[in-house]
């Protein structure tokens, strides 16, 4: 019963002081932690009336990080993160 309780002490003292984290954060200046947000979203959320759009405002902001303005990136994920996000917008 001692070894019992004892584990699950550890347990949850691990699971307490454990740092949660998705692999994203929102205006962390990277544009990076977005990106992945977003390629782990799209393609669940195909259904989306402006799925296309979404894919298409991903590319705008790779090309914004690419030229070195990651804050305009970050707007433009969010953007594309907006738009698959339920409940779904129209426009």
């Amino acid at each position: 019963m001692k070894l019992l309780a004892t584990i699950l002490f550890l347990f949850a003292t691990v699971a307490v002081i454990t740092d949660v984290n998705a692999g994203h954060s929102r205006g962390n200046g990277t544009c990076t932690d977005d990106y992945t947000h977003w390629k782990n979203m799209i393609n669940k959320r195909s259904d989306a009336p402006l799925w296309q759009q979404s894919k298409d405002t991903r590319d705008l902001a790779i090309s914004q990080r690419v030229q070195g303005n990651t804050e305009k990136c970050e707007e433009l994920m969010e953007e594309a993160l907006r738009m698959i996000r339920k409940p779904y917008p129209t426009e």
